[in-house]
């Protein structure tokens, strides 16, 4: 399944949740069933606003103190891939 949110669907910008909610409406998956992946702080208040999870990744240039809020932090992409068994997203399919 392909659903996707784009700015259009929203009237604000992060951390205002608009546009997590719109990808929540596409999605139409309950709230509490998904994850969403960012990098900024923004990212991280929107999700929690929206009432999702959120996972952070460093490479966006903040550190663990800027994304308090994210269930987990990572270095990115890579850093999640080589630690999935242990992360949320990997417990969630065993």
């Amino acid at each position: 399944m392909e659903e996707k949110a784009t700015a259009s669907d929203a009237r604000k910008s992060k951390p205002d949740p608009d546009i997590v909610e719109a990808a929540i409406e596409e999605s139409g998956i309950e709230a509490a069933n998904l994850v969403m992946i960012g990098d900024t702080p923004y990212d991280i208040e929107a999700a929690g606003r929206a009432g999702i999870r959120a996972i952070g990744f460093r490479s966006g240039g903040w550190g663990d103190e800027a994304l308090r809020g994210a269930v987990e932090i990572y270095d990115g992409p890579a850093d999640l891939l080589a630690r999935y068994d242990d992360s949320l997203l990997g417990k969630r399919n065993q």
